[in-house]
């Protein structure tokens, strides 16, 4: 059984990967600001929960039509974590290797939404000085900052697929 786990979410992380993989691709070849869009990082949501899910559905079919609720966690976790990390890699790869230019113009996109929503909020010039300072200094493709986006990002895909998971162990309970 652990190894089916192991082997279906591998398979869907892959798959998820190369899915997040084609959207950035084609988002990238597009129009790269599109990587600031409301809309674009729901589909990206939606696509990965949908994944992790899927993920779920292929091990209890494999188990016999039962999965507890750490088999439904870890088969939505491996395969996410692999198709998000697969999704960042690319990402780091485009932005720091292919067209560095592409990444500094996203920062400042960035930068022009973030001071106009801060004054809109009627936040102090000084402190919307002191961020766009800040802003600058740090690019949001730095590894860095990547790692730190995949990670908490994974805290709160992981959070979804505990829900997912625990939905899954009591619509499907195991035998006993």
């Amino acid at each position: 059984m652990e190894r089916d786990l192991k082997k279906n979410s591998l398979n869907s992380g892959l798959i998820l990967g190369g899915l997040l993989l084609l959207i950035a691709t084609l988002t990238y070849s597009i129009n790269f600001k599109l990587f600031l869009d409301t809309y674009l990082s729901i589909v990206i949501s939606f696509t990965i929960i949908s994944a992790g899910t899927y993920s779920i559905f292929k091990t209890k079919a494999f188990s016999g039509g039962t999965i507890t609720f750490g088999d439904a966690f870890k088969s939505y976790f491996i395969a996410t974590a692999i198709g998000y990390l697969i999704y960042w890699v690319w990402m780091f790869v485009i932005y720091n290797i292919i067209d560095t230019d592409a990444a500094r113009a996203i920062d400042e996109q960035a930068m022009l939404i973030a001071k106009e929503m801060f004054e809109n909020l009627g936040v102090a010039q000084e402190m919307i000085a002191l961020s766009m300072d800040e802003m600058s200094k740090n690019s949001s493709f730095s590894l860095s900052n990547i790692l730190a986006t995949y990670c908490f990002k994974l805290i709160g895909y992981s959070l979804v697929g505990l829900i997912i998971s625990l939905i899954f162990f009591l619509l499907y309970p195991t035998k006993r």
